[in-house]
């Protein structure tokens, strides 16, 4: 599923000023020595802060052009299963479906940190994201998660 092309973290941290092109070179060599996750190294070997890491990943994730519409993304019952109603709706999460060995999911471009934040964190699988508009993540939500005192509401808690 990850074969689209994107915008290099390497690139985008280079740009934001956070590495050198020198420094992307000494990550990349000890990624393929020990197979560690790019953004992991940088932290470890050049003390880029962890949200710099997390917001290159965003627009990297951006860059993928991956909005998609809802209406034509196939939805697996089980793969709803892995988070409960109240995480779709704090983080604003559609599990779709399992590809290969990835877990679909689909957000909203503004929730997009906090979801992949949560899903790093808390789930077992790798994930990859689909970007919707708001109101259509919404609306699926909605018939797959129902709580309607939370559409459209960013006062996620305050409903719990």
């Amino acid at each position: 599923m990850t074969t689209a092309k994107g915008v290099k973290l390497g690139d985008l941290l280079v740009g934001e000023g956070v590495l050198t092109y020198n420094q992307v070179d000494a990550i990349l060599e000890q990624q393929a020595q020990c197979g560690r996750p790019f953004g992991f190294l940088a932290e470890q070997m050049f003390d880029v802060k962890p949200e710099d890491i997390e917001k290159a990943w965003i627009q990297q994730y951006l860059s993928f052009g991956t909005e998609v519409n809802l209406d034509e993304q196939q939805i697996d019952v089980d793969a709803l299963k892995v988070i409960n109603r109240r995480q779709a709706w704090q983080f604003r999460l559609l599990p779709l479906r399992r590809e290969d060995d990835e877990l679909l999911m689909a957000t909203d471009q503004g929730h997009l940190p906090k979801a992949v934040n949560f899903a790093w964190r808390r789930l077992h699988d790798p994930v990859f994201f689909l970007v919707a508009k708001r109101p259509q993540l919404e609306e699926f939500l909605a018939e797959h998660y129902p709580w309607p005192q939370m559409e459209g509401s960013d006062d996620y808690l305050a409903a719990s």
